[in-house]
């Protein structure tokens, strides 16, 4: 009976699991993908902002322009050219390819930089008497106030890189540099429904996982402020 239950119960979900292990790196390449691009996007974008935020530079206006237009190009054109000069820089079938065209993000660096506009700058001035550097302001003044969109950000990183397929299967061609979305892509072509939607459920755990630790990160950021 044991033997039976564990067969209807998990062998669909084993079998998916078995072809991830056994075709390429698709758990190693996610890993670095996520890892980098969560990383990367909470260290490129909060500085543009920080810097757009807090110093008085000449052309910021054209620049916070030129951020909002990057947000009427949807992610399909965009890829064209980034292929292309992938492509030229012989880029292509590497970890490279799969970071670097999302390093930064327009919209993201304009939502940031406008909550950072509306940090105190009573605790910024009170730190700059005290000799303190942007740095040091950055790190124990703006970092830990800004929590909140912190773990919006990581969320949206993070969603980006693990289901982000088409663009993962544009620039590596090479099976193993294969995500876990462009393989079970692979292994839904002419596989029966039952482990199709295994492979779906099994998809969805990280997302949900990472979704769950950040939604503590987010909840504590709007309701500690209204209890105090």
């Amino acid at each position: 009976k044991t033997s039976m239950r564990f067969k209807y119960l998990c062998a669909n979900y084993a079998t998916v699991i078995a072809h991830l292990f056994t075709h390429g790196r698709a758990f190693l390449n996610t890993f670095i993908l996520c890892a980098a691009m969560v990383l990367t996007q909470l260290t490129v974008n909060p500085f543009c902002a920080y810097a757009l935020s807090r110093f008085p530079l000449r052309y910021k206006f054209k620049i916070i322009l030129f951020l909002i237009a990057t947000m009427t190009f949807p992610a399909e054109v965009l890829m064209i050219p980034n292929f292309l000069a992938l492509k030229e820089f012989s880029l292509l079938n590497t970890y490279w390819a799969l970071i670097l065209p999302g390093l930064a993000n327009g919209y993201f660096i304009f939502i940031m930089k406008g909550f950072f506009d509306s940090l105190p700058r009573e605790l910024f001035e009170a730190a700059q008497l005290e000799g303190a550097g942007e740095l040091r302001m950055f790190f124990q003044i703006a970092y830990p106030l800004s929590k909140p969109i912190f773990a919006v950000k990581a969320l949206a990183a993070f969603s980006a890189a693990y289901g982000g397929f088409m663009w993962a299967f544009l620039v590596c061609q090479d099976p193993n540099m294969w995500t876990i979305m462009v393989h079970l892509y692979q292994f839904q072509i002419g596989q029966p429904p039952h482990l199709v939607m295994a492979a779906l459920a099994i998809s969805s755990i990280p997302t949900l996982l990472v979704f769950l630790f950040c939604q503590n990160i987010i909840m504590r950021g709007i309701v500690l402020p209204t209890m105090k």
